[in-house]
């Protein structure tokens, strides 16, 4: 026994001894070359762990060759280096004695067809770095059983998610998550990361996507954006996987949610569906409504060739996305299915889906209105119940018919339907605090409406390469019919005496709007050399709109009324000639473009459908407009950009129509038939770089709009009844800035990424406010600071911070200029602190100030859940959650515009519980014959 101790001294003596000599933290470098020793710049290596080749660090070999890791722990390491075309290299790499371990130079093999096999066994990397292509190694990065493809990204380097589930890769947005390559529910990227497991995924390719224009062309334009391709496993190739959830909680809440994913080689069939009465998002639980489907499609591909941002089509009606901004109590649903399939030469993608959303409404909103003498406060208390219903079908058709031919398709219908019913009291106070007005006002609708948009595409490539000829057609339809109930009772008290004036409405308003568009588009682009191409294009439209209202007093027994009644014809031709000369070469594209564009505008009003033209107007719009743009690739993947157009804009229908909308008897407003297009000069540049080495990036951006004859809204205030009417007018003289700051850059690679944005937003609004010119001007200031780590497989923790600031200045009444502030914290953390068994919390604090309300409202939403899995293969999860532990929530928005400031806020969904069964459905391989589907 004596003996045994001896050695157990001397061998802990000797581990002391060495770890005494050993350093604790060390560099680690070298240099890569090929078996010539040539070296090989740009080649990506990194640090793994033996056990289970889960990656440590990263780095990228410079211009010659070398890499070094510093302060790195000294520990054993798998060291691995990948470069297109040559082996990937491996080797060991043990604890060092000294504080720089040198591994001298590293050669590596190029491939030949004798080493392919052993390419495809040590193929596997974390992560590769290919040109402008990062693909990571879905299973190299751990994440906890049962997590969804949104946890995975947060755990790969360069990606970053916030709370809501928008995804950043690199500092950029990301707009588009393909599945296999194939477009997954229209694009909408959280539509995939939130419904697929991370056990379904094999790879996650972030790349630059090109633009439709450059698809189309086959010449860079420089113009890319942000995708990610999630590559499926094998074993979900072809088979099938889902979840279904369904949970009950306290207070009658209530959620369901499934999901079920089939797919093939050439096809991908979709199904989701859910319900639930627990409109504020929680842990786990959030975006139940992001199934909405009607972004189907949006690939950018419409037809309308050319540059600058000319806006074709300008529908009013926009009703399907069931945004309610948080506010109140919602009741939704939804479900669809989606198809989509791929052999190369044709690609069909289409979808269906409902969704439904009831809101229950309590509002309190306070707005002080600023007049040039005096000022007004209107306090409004509101219940209001909504219901919107849409039905959306989206289908996308692209057939190759040969290489130098394709045609593409596309179709998208919705059908949709609003109910509305508003009960409000409305009450105008002087600015000594006196009541003038007051008003109970009791309105509904209940409005239907149908909206196609349609597009084909014909694209032919000549011999000659660059040489593109391009044709374009569409038809657009925006309808909807609809009913109004108006009903309301104005007491009007006389200023400095007891009495008072009664007026009640009582009004039933039937609206039909017709709007239909007819378009077409040429484009040719001549290569002048193998750097310089010419390009023209040809744009037309013709937009015919009809609003037709029919007014009647519902307390003379239906009476028309004239005066509030219309029907107003309008069609808006558009003709647009441009040309462009283009520099492309080595990463540098420069375009210098002119377009010579009129729009003809004809319309008519009418006393009633079947009636004589009561007045019409007819007249004419001719303008040049210029472009310039740059974008500009660099070395060591930095990018410039700068585009400067003038915009030439239609006026929307609502604004043309000359009829009185008294919804609200206080506020009246009518169109102005007379409105020209509204015409605006667009400045804006753009400055990106990443380092792939630290996977540190930047962004900077300043975007700058004046308006030479902008569409503003005129007032006409009556200083003793406080009603106030509103005409839309072409103003001159506004202004819009915005410049801003990005920067995201990881302090220990793969554990902790630090994130800070900051912008400044300035603008300035003219209108007229009793005849006198009010500049209203804007300055508004956000700093955020975030940060997100990952210690290990077992823990994800993520904070940020922002501070918003914002200034409001009135020319009107220097007086009233308005200081509001909103800060926010968001923190989260997600921890397995058992087997399989995980503890995931979230808390949402944010301040609301407005020193000129002695408004100061602190809301902190405190989440939290408990869950864990059992069965085989982890099957069956069972979870026990809390919501606004604090009891705390409520929407509050400030904002100020034109000579007003306003302060609303509205009862939510606060505090409750929900207990929750998840079943995963998990995939398996099905037994298909080659080529076979399942269809």
């Amino acid at each position: 026994m004596r003996k045994i101790s001896v050695v157990l001294f001397i061998c802990l003596f000797y581990a002391f001894s060495m770890m005494a000599q050993n350093p604790v933290r060390i560099s680690i470098k070298g240099i890569v070359q090929d078996t010539s020793s040539g070296v090989l710049g740009g080649a990506t290596v990194m640090l793994l762990q033996p056990k289970d080749s889960a990656l440590v660090n990263f780095s990228r070999a410079n211009d010659k060759g070398s890499f070094e890791f510093r302060n790195v722990k000294n520990a054993n390491y798998i060291l691995k280096i990948s470069y297109v075309g040559y082996i990937p290299h491996q080797q060991l790499v043990s604890p060092s004695a000294n504080e720089v371990l040198d591994l001298g130079n590293i050669g590596i093999k190029p491939i030949t067809k004798e080493l392919l096999e052993v390419v495809v066994k040590t193929a596997r990397a974390p992560l590769t770095i290919k040109g402008d292509t990062i693909e990571y190694d879905a299973r190299a990065f751990k994440v906890p059983q049962g997590s969804s493809v949104e946890d995975l990204l947060r755990r790969l380097p360069g990606m970053e998610v916030d709370a809501q589930g928008n995804i950043k890769a690199q500092g950029k947005d990301i707009k588009k998550v393909l599945v296999d390559g194939k477009t997954f529910f229209g694009d909408d990227p959280k539509a995939a990361t939130k419904n697929l497991g991370a056990e379904t995924i094999s790879k996650v390719q972030v790349f630059n996507d090109k633009s439709e224009q450059a698809k189309l062309t086959g010449v860079d334009d420089g113009k890319k954006e942000k995708a990610i391709n999630l590559e499926l496993k094998d074993e979900f190739k072809k088979g099938s996987f889902g979840k279904i959830t369904g949970a009950v909680g306290s207070s009658s809440r209530m959620a369901l949610r499934g999901n079920y994913n089939r797919f093939n080689k050439k096809e991908q069939f979709s199904i989701l569906g859910y319900g639930n009465n627990i409109n504020e998002t929680g842990v786990n639980w959030s975006d139940y409504g992001e199934f909405k489907g009607n972004n189907s499609f949006n690939n950018n591909d419409n037809g309308d060739f050319g540059f600058g941002g000319n806006r074709w089509w300008s529908g009013d009606n926009d009703v399907v996305t069931n945004n309610f901004d948080g506010r109140g109590f919602t009741n939704n649903g939804g479900g669809g299915v989606n198809y989509n399939f791929d052999n190369k030469k044709t690609k069909v993608s289409t979808s269906y889906f409902y969704n439904q959303t009831r809101l229950m409404l309590d509002q309190y909103q306070t707005k002080k209105t600023f007049l040039q003498d005096n000022s007004f406060t209107t306090t409004d208390t509101t219940n209001q119940n909504n219901f919107r219903g849409n039905h959306s079908i989206g289908s996308r058709f692209e057939q190759m018919v040969d290489s130098n031919n394709t045609v593409i398709a596309k179709v998208n219908l919705r059908f949709s339907t609003n109910n509305i019913s508003t009960l409000q009291y409305q009450r105008n106070l002087s600015e000594t605090n006196v009541l003038r007005t007051s008003s109970d006002i009791k309105n509904g609708s209940d409005v239907s409406s149908f909206n196609l948009t349609s597009n084909v595409i014909y694209r032919h490539k000549f011999k000659k390469k660059g040489r593109t000829f391009a044709l374009s057609g569409g038809y657009n339809v925006n309808n909807s019919d609809g009913t109004e109930n108006l009903s309301s009772t104005s007491t009007f008290l006389n200023a400095g005496t007891i009495s008072q004036q009664v007026r009640a409405l009582g009004q039933l308003n039937n609206n039909a709007n017709r709007q239909n568009l007819l378009k077409g588009s040429a484009l040719y682009l001549e290569p002048l050399s193998k750097r310089m191409y010419w390009e023209s294009f040809y744009n037309v439209s013709t937009d015919n709109r009809e609003v037709g209202r029919d007014a009647f007093n519902s307390k003379l027994e239906n009476q028309r009324m004239d005066s509030l009644s219309t029907y107003y014809k309008n069609n808006i031709t558009y003709n647009r000639l441009g040309t462009s000369m283009r520099y492309s070469h080595a990463g540098v594209n420069v375009t210098v473009g002119l377009a010579a564009l009129r729009f003809d505008l004809d319309g008519k009003l009418f006393p009633r459908k079947d009636a004589q033209v009561a007045s019409s107007i007819s007249k004419n719009y001719n303008a040049v407009t210029p472009y310039i743009g740059a974008d500009i690739e660099l070395k060591s993947n930095t990018y410039l950009s700068f585009n400067y157009n003038l915009n030439i804009e239609a006026p929307q229908i609502a604004d043309l129509q000359p009829v009185i909308n008294n919804n609200n008897p206080f506020f009246l407003s009518t169109g102005n038939p007379d409105l020209n297009p509204e015409k605006s000069h667009s400045i804006s540049s753009y400055f990106y770089k990443f380092d792939p080495a630290t996977f540190m990036n930047i962004n900077f951006w300043v975007d700058y709009n004046y308006f030479l004859s902008q569409v503003v809204y005129n007032q006409t205030v009556d200083p003793t009844t406080f009603i106030t009417r509103t005409r839309p007018e072409n103003l001159s003289g506004g202004e819009r800035f915005n410049t801003g700051v990005y920067a995201g850059f990881p302090i220990v690679k793969t554990k902790l990424t630090v994130n800070f944005n900051s912008n400044i937003n300035l603008s300035t609004n003219p209108t007229f406010i009793n005849g006198v010119l009010n500049q209203n001007d804007t300055q508004g200031y956000t700093f955020r600071l975030g940060f997100s780590l990952t210690p290990s497989d077992k823990l994800i923790v993520s904070a940020n911070g922002k501070l918003g600031f914002s200034t409001i200045k009135y020319t009107i009444s220097e007086a009233q200029n308005q200081n509001i502030k909103n800060n926010s914290l968001d923190a989260s953390v997600k921890w397995n602190f058992a087997k399989k068994t995980f503890l995931e919390t979230n808390l949402d604090y944010t301040n609301y100030r407005n020193d000129r309300f002695n408004f100061n409202q602190d809301i902190p939403i405190l989440n939290c859940s408990v869950r864990r899995l059992f069965l085989k293969e982890n099957k069956l999860e069972v979870r026990l959650a809390a919501f606004d532990i604090f009891n705390k929530r409520q929407s509050i928005i400030q904002r100020g515009f034109q000579n007003t400031v306003t302060n609303q806020t509205a009862l939510t969904l606060a505090r409750y519980f929900m207990l929750s069964l998840t079943y995963n459905m998990k995939g398996h391989v099905d037994k298909l014959k080659k080529n076979q589907g399942w269809m």
